[in-house]
């Protein structure tokens, strides 16, 4: 068979849609060097692409078949490259496959899976403070659905068991890594903030005025919903501009109050 004519689009196309899971850039180089080691010369010539060659051509794949509108897409997930289907054909889909309709998150277990997504790791007494209320339930349905697991225990009192995200959370989101979700770095800040006033509280000084959890609705609007937050709003900056401004016509209100009395008495 002729081998030559082979275009690399047409061999990192047929790897991926043949491969039982995701195929990440190691995976496939590993692919491409050991046919050109075993196979033919044809082969070697793939054999030393870089990473930015594969996935500029991965990248052509892509743009291809959203372009043609053939009901796939190559997509990266957190586990490799691989085909799947479009959601515009969701619902023949579903039929084809006897799936039904697709499962949904409740507002509870919604609220539950973005504090562990971004607090992680975190146990259940933390994400019960953080919601207010008990997470038994949610927890276990969640671990169910597999977008969420044990990754370990805290060195608290009881060695309380953590929790944190699946492969399958970053599949079913679209992303590659956590630190993809929207608004991280906000949380991460407030994080720190919240752990500095723990820590003062605990040395007797006295912090500044932080909260020690963040609000589930914060956690929900800065993260799933709008992507971002800042930290002080503008209209609290401005506040604070007009108190400063306040005060400094107030000090010089007074000191010309004072040199009107001096020349009151002379």
């Amino acid at each position: 068979m002729e081998t030559t004519t082979v275009d690399l689009k047409q061999v990192l196309g047929a790897i991926i849609f043949a491969a039982r899971q995701p195929m990440t850039m190691a995976a496939i180089r590993k692919v491409l060097q050991e046919t050109a080691e075993a196979d033919s010369e044809a082969a070697s010539l793939y054999s030393g692409l870089k990473d930015a060659e594969i996935r500029e051509c991965l990248n052509r794949i892509q743009s291809e078949c959203e372009g043609a509108m053939l009901g796939v897409h190559l997509v990266e997930s957190a586990e490799g490259f691989r085909f799947q289907s479009d959601p515009a054909g969701g619902i023949w889909v579903r039929r084809m496959l006897n799936a039904g309709k697709p499962t949904r998150l409740s507002r509870p277990a919604l609220e539950t899976l973005a504090i562990i997504a971004y607090r992680q790791p975190i146990s259940r007494a933390e994400l019960e403070g953080v919601r207010g209320v008990a997470v038994d339930y949610v927890i276990r349905m969640l671990m169910e659905m597999q977008l969420i697991r044990i990754v370990g225990r805290s060195e608290l009192p009881g060695r309380p068991m953590l929790y944190g995200t699946t492969a399958l959370f970053l599949e079913h989101f679209g992303l590659k890594d956590v630190k993809e979700l929207p608004g991280i770095n906000e949380l991460a800040r407030m994080d720190a903030m919240r752990k500095k006033t723990d820590q003062a509280i605990a040395e007797g000084t006295s912090p500044a005025s932080v909260s020690s959890n963040t609000p589930v609705e914060s956690v929900i609007d800065a993260g799933v919903e709008t992507g971002s937050s800042s930290g002080t709003s503008d209209a609290e900056e401005e506040f604070d501009e007009d108190e400063e401004s306040d005060e400094e016509e107030d000090e010089e209100g007074d000191e010309e109050e004072e040199e009107e009395d001096e020349e009151e008495e002379k």
